[in-house]
């Protein structure tokens, strides 16, 4: 049987053989570039945590003057590594749509992961002050989709 060659790769005789050349090419392009991404981190999945090691990081500072950002945005399903930090005096994080409450000690860092389940406005504050400083210690996370 005769063997001719194409640009395209072998092609076989006149005994009704099939053109093998752009499908061997195909193939071999396919698993070399399976090849090369066989160790690589997958993408976090949308809507969930991902990666812990890779999560998003938010710094609230606190002090007498109030929290530091007052407001800030998330997804729904993101974990967020909150970090807390106090300014000048003892102060307290509480978010109760998590049940979370967390004292804040100068010259310390205080730290907790959050993965909001909905869409929505969490409400966060001080829950150390009492009167008109603690209309000042209050806060909001958004929450989108």
């Amino acid at each position: 049987m005769a063997v001719a060659s194409t640009p395209e790769g072998p092609i076989r005789g006149a005994e009704g053989g099939l053109r093998r050349g752009p499908a061997v090419a195909a193939i071999a392009a396919l698993l070399a570039a399976e090849a090369a991404t066989a160790g690589a981190p997958s993408a976090p999945s949308p809507g969930r945590g991902g990666d812990t090691s890779a999560e998003e990081r938010v710094e609230i500072r606190a002090s007498r003057g109030g929290f530091r950002p007052r407001s800030f945005t998330l997804r729904r399903g993101e974990t967020v590594r909150v970090v807390l930090r106090s300014d000048d005096v003892e102060h307290c994080f509480a978010l109760d749509a998590h049940r979370i409450e967390k004292r804040i000690v100068p010259g310390r860092t205080t730290e907790f992961e959050l993965t909001p389940d909905r869409v929505g406005v969490l409400e966060f504050y001080c829950c150390l002050e009492a009167g008109p400083a603690a209309d000042a210690e209050r806060g909001q996370i958004v929450v989108n989709e």
